[in-house]
């Protein structure tokens, strides 16, 4: 809701006179939180019920987390992105001396067991399997104020949220000292993290008006995050990881595919020219061209093995 007023605001400061009305739609994900993401569909259980709106014109405007959002949209519909971005970092939340250092390294003790850390995402479970093996990794779902009442709760040692969703909650005063955040460099975000999605039906009418709040190298790097992906054929429950940034003119991109147990890793990086003018197109073509590098390196069984493996699992629910 917080994310969604800051666009309005947006909005009416370029139309003043536009009239707005909220719609809240509570998806799949939303509603079924008694199991991990993957179980209950993965792709589109955040968007499907708000996609289904936007078409039958209930809405005009979706606005979405873009990193859970499917990298292809049903035909008719599109995606703008807005700026600035936010922090694209991941975060742990400790419940007591558990923290994450400089380099990456999980510190800190939990006297006569591993550490419990709880995360709902396959991304950070591989990630976080790999800096550390010993850790105990739980499910966690619902939302911000449900995973932080669960810590509280002693139900975890510590857990991992996007720094962006608790900024955006102005959590970090309320969190002092409980808070460390990964590097990028160590764990890498899901692609679009950070970044909100403008979803719109793709008419000339919508497009003019959120036309302002794009902004073309957040546009780019996201492109090419999320191209990333849907060239891997991978969906937002998989863990794969990409993160792009504009350094000197250049668009540079990092993406990783890993197995759930963290051993095998495949991280690739790439980079293209990019500066105010560039074409979009050329961000995309990165994502694709990295994604075909990862694929050449054998990205696509760690994909196929984790795909048969939620089959399985989904057959069994």
């Amino acid at each position: 809701m917080i994310q969604t007023q800051s666009i309005i605001e947006r909005i009416h400061q370029q139309w003043p006179d536009v009239e707005i009305a909220i719609e809240q739609i509570r998806t799949t994900g939303d509603r079924v939180t008694s199991m991990p993401v993957s179980r209950i569909g993965g792709d589109g259980v955040f968007v499907t019920e708000i996609e289904n709106a936007l078409q039958e014109r209930r809405i005009d405007i979706a606005v979405h987390s873009l990193k859970d959002l499917p990298t292809a949209q049903p035909e008719g519909l599109c995606v703008l992105t807005p700026g600035p971005r936010e922090d694209v970092r991941d975060v742990l939340v400790s419940n007591g001396t558990l923290r994450i250092s400089a380099q990456g390294v999980l510190e800190g003790t939990t006297p006569g067991r591993a550490p419990r850390i709880g995360t709902c995402s396959l991304r950070r479970t591989a990630q976080i399997r790999h800096l550390c093996p010993n850790a105990e990794i739980l499910s966690l779902r619902g939302n911000v104020d449900t995973r932080l009442r669960k810590l509280e709760a002693g139900e975890y040692d510590a857990i991992i949220q996007a720094a962006g969703g608790l900024h955006r909650l102005n959590l970090q005063a309320t969190l002092e000292g409980r808070l460390s955040y990964f590097p990028v460099a160590q764990m890498l975000p899901a692609p679009g993290q950070g970044a909100l999605g403008l979803e719109i039906r793709d008419e000339p009418d919508f497009r003019e008006l959120l036309a302002p709040l794009q902004d073309r190298n957040v546009q780019a790097a996201t492109s090419a995050e999320r191209m990333f992906m849907r060239r891997l054929g991978a969906g937002c429950y998989l863990p794969v990881a990409a993160h792009a940034h504009i350094v000197d003119e250049r668009l540079v991109l990092r993406g990783l595919v890993t197995s759930l147990d963290g051993h095998r890793r495949i991280l690739v990086q790439q980079e293209t020219g990019w500066n105010e003018y560039g074409i979009l197109e050329n961000a995309e073509r990165l994502g694709i061209e990295l994604a075909e590098k990862a694929l050449a390196q054998g990205a696509h069984a760690i994909i196929a093995e984790i795909d048969g493996s939620r089959v399985q699992e989904q057959q069994h629910v």
